[in-house]
């Protein structure tokens, strides 16, 4: 009797054991790759943002140009790549993430989310809430474009706070109060492939490395400018 109950004893420690490792382990954020000069600010703290160093709430990256870092959550319930020219603060890295890209590009996947979890990226002009989706974004000054690639994605405008979740895969563009849709066709007439690689790096988990020419991301940015106008 004595004997079933040390080993239920140690059964049960085990379980426990294992439950908070699993937990632990689910809200664990990992750098995983980094390419170029990638800071990590940790309050008044920098520091080089090595391969391997776990990620706390209230963490900021900040990437140089032409530097690129990877990382996972959890056991890769989530991937995000923070790009070039980027400063991406991690304000909640648990179940209910929430991310504020203030400069920047970054493409995100979200995947495996629990009922009740949730996920959320911030932007000077917007925030995307997602649930088990895929999407791309970029901040310039006052504007933030965002490639739904994959699932759904719930855009708030932060200045009038008006909602809307794209019906399909396509660019939305932010400024100000307006929000306007570049869709397969607007690309298709100006003679750019509707394509989903944004990633900065060879062989990325996230996806295919983007080769669009400067001279087609010039073409959809007077694209924008033109409907934001007509808005």
């Amino acid at each position: 009797m004595k004997i079933l109950s040390v080993l239920f004893l140690l059964s049960l420690i085990s379980v426990l054991f294992s439950c908070g490792k699993k937990e632990a382990d689910i809200n664990k954020a990992v750098i995983t790759f980094v390419v170029g000069n990638v800071t990590l600010e940790r309050g008044s703290e920098k520091s080089k943002a090595d391969i391997g160093k776990e990620i706390q709430n209230g963490d900021v990256l900040v990437t140089d140009e032409g530097a690129t870092a990877t990382i996972a959550f959890g056991e890769n319930t989530s991937l995000l790549e923070v790009q070039s020219g980027s400063r991406f603060r991690f304000d909640d890295i648990k179940s209910d993430k929430k991310f504020f890209q203030e400069k920047g590009r970054s493409w995100l996947l979200s995947n495996k989310l629990a009922k009740g979890e949730g996920l959320s990226l911030g932007t000077p002009t917007t925030t995307a809430g997602v649930r088990g989706t895929k999407f791309y974004t970029t901040v310039v000054e006052d504007v933030t474009l965002i490639c739904h690639c994959q699932g759904k994605v719930e855009l708030e405008n932060s200045s009038d706070h008006s909602k809307m979740i794209p019906t399909s895969d396509y660019l939305t563009v932010t400024k100000g109060t307006k929000t306007i849709v570049i869709d397969k066709d607007d690309l298709l007439k100006i003679g750019i492939p509707y394509v989903h690689n944004h990633s900065e790096m060879d062989n990325s988990p996230l996806g295919e490395k983007n080769n669009m020419k400067l001279e087609d991301f010039l073409k959809i940015q007077d694209l924008a400018k033109k409907k934001l106008e007509a808005k």
